[in-house]
């Protein structure tokens, strides 16, 4: 049984896209994002590839598809943390060693040709898209922009040598959940500084309001393990994908005297759409299920959440967590954190404290090459 790698082209993309959809097709609870979507992240033209550059790869098996991974090199990432790692990412394969084996050969292959001299992932492609992989929790649809795999992937992936180095933690929380005690006694004593005040993004000037949000956020993450800074380009890109979906009343930005302080945005669990949808806009019958879909989602994503480094050490996290929660149960009944980094006590501390528990657990792998 003979296994082929081909590289694929920006005029095949299609066979790369499409590929999951076939592998998970009678999987209940896996979820493909829109193809266009993903099409459009790959291309070379994408604000992401402006720093950094990626080959594809595909393995056949008897001719047939049989799986798929990117090797990328994110030269803003080498830069920032002053390191020499490529990633690999958009994983996904049958049960088959000697299929994934060959998948990570060519990968790995391409990625020394490139002079990199380790290899970080899944990264999909980056920490600001789709990051890390499932390993535990099988039995549940994932939220919105996170992973969800099957959990032979682990072993496919440790059997090639890798190894684990760093966990990503999602918390989920309903709106029966209670604060704890001492979380409400800290958190009132925060609210009663002088010239906090907190409101909602202005959607119709998104522009403006991204750019602050890209600030705060560059700032407020600038340290984490990880952590790559977004550019206004890549923004502008993802302001483009979430601004059908953002709510009002699941952002907020938190000012101290006039000063944007902190802020959070929590989106629609848009998944239940997209089951529906099934990668296409094409079929009339799926969109219409998608709409319905739409109109009953009861569950949201807390997908960012930062506070300037200036502003620290008073409390304002504690305020925007207790923000999204005290009010995002108008609109949602349950929600996901995520993600967190498993070794960042304190944030999680904080979230415990709020009624939220760990439900998910997401891994970053790493390997010398």
């Amino acid at each position: 049984m003979s296994v082929e790698i081909r590289q694929i082209t920006d005029k095949a993309l299609n066979a790369f896209v499409n590929f999951p959809f076939e592998l998970y097709k009678n999987d209940p609870y896996w979820v493909g994002e829109l193809k266009g979507d993903t099409k459009k992240l790959l291309r070379a033209d994408n604000a992401f590839w402006t720093h950094g550059k990626r080959a594809l790869f595909m393995a056949y098996k008897n001719g047939k598809p049989a799986g798929r991974i990117a090797a990328v090199v994110n030269d803003a990432f080498n830069e920032y943390h002053k390191e020499n790692i490529g990633f690999f990412g958009f994983f996904d394969c049958i049960e088959d060693e000697t299929v994934s084996s060959a998948l990570f050969t060519a990968a790995e292959t391409w990625l020394r040709g490139q002079g990199i001299t380790a290899v970080r992932g899944p990264a999909n492609p980056s920490s600001n898209h789709v990051y890390g992989l499932l390993v535990d929790s099988f039995d549940a649809m994932p939220s919105i922009m996170m992973p969800y795999n099957y959990p032979y992937y682990a072993q496919l992936i440790e059997k090639v040598g890798f190894k684990k180095v760093k966990d990503l933690l999602a918390f989920h929380r309903t709106k029966e959940d209670k604060f704890s005690e001492r979380f409400m006694k800290v958190c009132a004593r925060c609210e009663r500084a002088a010239g906090i005040t907190l409101r909602r993004l202005d959607l119709r000037n998104l522009a403006k309001e991204a750019e602050i949000i890209r600030e705060i956020y560059n700032k407020a993450w600038a340290q984490n393990w990880g952590f790559v800074p977004l550019s206004q380009r890549e923004m502008a890109d993802m302001v483009d994908e979430l601004k059908l979906i953002v709510r009002p009343e699941g952002t907020c930005v938190l000012e101290v005297d006039g000063v944007p302080a902190g802020f959070y945005i929590a989106i629609p669990n848009m998944n239940h759409a997209l089951k529906e949808l099934k990668g296409s806009l094409v079929n009339p019958w799926r969109v219409l299920k998608a709409v319905r879909a739409w109109r009953k989602i009861k569950d949201a994503r807390l997908i960012m959440l930062g506070v300037s480094p200036e502003f620290r050490k008073r409390g304002i996290d504690l305020i925007l967590i207790k923000h999204i929660i005290t009010h995002g149960v108008a609109v949602w009944n349950e929600a996901e954190l995520s993600w967190v980094l498993e070794d960042n006590d304190g944030i999680i501390r904080g979230i415990m404290e709020c009624g939220c528990h760990q439900s998910k657990r997401y891994r970053l792998y790493e390997k010398g090459l």
